[in-house]
């Protein structure tokens, strides 16, 4: 799809004038008497008109007209047919066109649209071979070796891993750095580290071969600290491997105390993340940035938190306070509904009080969810758009407004409870149709083991809630049905 052709036809809705194809095709470079050049100019305004139906805004090509002003391309109608919209010589009989050119400018000319929706995911392209199986195993069978420096196979090695792994890794966190505003990276191939090794005249020091290639990542004055995140490929478990760490050996700048304080808070679930070889068909630079992207921009405040326990001496309770911690979906759930068997017995609830403290606990989650998101974006180098989150009002079927790291919008329902995290929550007719209607953008952010005192929770993200979620009918909207009798 091309971005400059969509930008042009946005600003177009936005002045509430339309554009002619010879216009576009000049704008373009491209020469309108040719038939080539005019299928380029057709199938680009086509997948772009398709995007934006996909996304469920107004059809952007219905900008583009012929050069009088007086009708649109037939091509224009065909796409429309296809995205089910009617008959084409109906469409044209009730100059849908026209129409759609007014829902355009319409959408565009609202500020919130123009911002949120405005520009395009960024896509990057990256011209550097991937990690592959070859190098995974490499490291793996030459981890442990005893480097001879005198031995031109082990010279060959040596070169070979800081050629290879080595230098896609300086790559990988090299490409982190610059979305992660204010980190920094130490990436030297270090593709040995020192030892010892016995022999007849004694221990004598030796270098030995890695079995893994890593770098360091750290916000700018804390490489003395030893707390960083590390990405790299690790050969002996053959996985390419982002974490959560620190540095706990003897020459470390962390005392004994740092370490055990560090090793006691720093989450299980950050302190290991990979993605197998046999994985690795599945993924190219793009999809492996994104995701370590999103990885460290999520746990900065993690980050900034052991440096607080390990350099500023405060104490766990204060650090880890008004805080979200992501967790994985968790195993488990349930493959039919439970059978509803009420006793009909009479209980003593007081159903204002719990309506309120549940009302309360559902606005505390809010408030975390959006403050979450809003850090997310800030370590992520998209200020622009954390100052777009933001609560949205009752009744639009979710609750946050906020975005990927890419810009793509994100509408968060969020369910908050004290109990664990397979524990039933209510959903309402309302939400479940916002979820049905747009699968593409919503999430439901489930909150779990919810502390009043210490104002924090854990959570997990469920995507595509329908095909998720087991829905139990508790509670109808009665009316009273005419009768037949006369």
């Amino acid at each position: 799809m091309n971005d400059q052709i969509r930008a042009l036809l946005i600003e177009q809705s936005r002045k509430r004038i339309p554009i002619t194809y010879g216009e576009i095709m000049i704008k373009l470079g491209l020469d309108h008497g040719e038939p080539e050049h005019r299928k380029i100019l057709s199938d680009e305004l086509y997948h772009i008109s398709k995007f934006e139906h996909e996304q469920q805004r107004p059809l952007l090509s219905s900008m583009a007209m012929y050069s009088k002003f007086e009708n649109h391309g037939p091509g224009f109608y065909e796409l429309a047919e296809e995205f089910g919209f009617g008959k084409k010589g109906k469409l044209v009989e009730e100059f849908f066109a026209f129409e759609e050119m007014n829902r355009c400018q319409g959408f565009w000319l609202e500020e919130h649209n123009y911002k949120q929706y405005g520009n395009l995911p960024e896509v990057a392209n990256y011209n550097f071979p991937f990690f592959n199986a070859v190098e995974t195993d490499f490291l793996h069978s030459w981890g442990g070796v005893v480097y001879d420096k005198e031995n031109v196979e082990h010279r060959a090695a040596k070169n070979y891993i800081i050629d290879a792994p080595g230098s896609k890794t300086v790559f990988w966190s090299n490409e982190l750095v610059k979305r992660l505003p204010g980190y920094e990276t130490f990436n030297w191939r270090m593709w040995s580290q020192k030892g010892w090794e016995k022999t007849i005249q004694g221990n004598r020091r030796v270098a030995r071969f890695k079995q893994y290639t890593w770098a360091r990542i750290y916000k700018a004055g804390d490489a003395d600290r030893d707390i960083f995140f590390t990405v790299g490929l690790d050969g002996h478990t053959k996985e390419l491997v982002f974490k959560l760490d620190y540095y706990f050996e003897a020459n470390s700048n962390l005392s004994p105390l740092q370490k055990e304080v560090i090793k006691k808070n720093i989450p299980k679930e950050l302190s290991w993340r990979a993605i197998a070889v046999t994985e690795f068909e599945n993924y190219g630079w793009p999809e492996l940035i994104d995701i370590t992207r999103n990885f460290i921009a999520e746990n900065t405040h993690i980050y900034d938190k052991l440096m607080s326990l390990a350099w500023g001496g405060a104490q766990p309770q204060q650090v880890f306070n008004n805080t979200l911690r992501k967790r994985d979906t968790p195993s488990g759930g349930i493959n039919n509904l439970p059978t509803l068997s009420p006793s009909f017995k009479g209980t003593e609830k007081d159903f204002v009080k719990e309506a309120f403290e549940n009302k309360d606990k559902g606005d505390r989650g809010e408030a975390l969810v959006k403050e979450y998101e809003k850090k997310f974006l800030l370590s992520a180098g998209r200020a622009d758009l954390a100052e777009l989150v933001d609560f949205v009002k009752d009744g639009e079927g979710y609750d946050i407004l906020s975005f990927t790291a890419n810009g793509i919008p994100k509408n968060i329902e969020v369910k908050t409870t004290s109990g664990g995290p397979l524990a039933p929550f209510y959903y309402t007719l309302n939400e479940l149709l916002y979820a049905e209607r747009h699968p593409q953008h919503y999430l439901i952010y489930r909150l779990y083991n919810f502390d009043e005192e210490t104002n924090t929770a854990d959570f997990y993200v469920i995507d595509n809630p329908i095909s998720k979620l087991l829905l139990q009918p508790v509670l109808y909207r009665a009316y009273m049905r005419k009768s037949s009798l006369k």
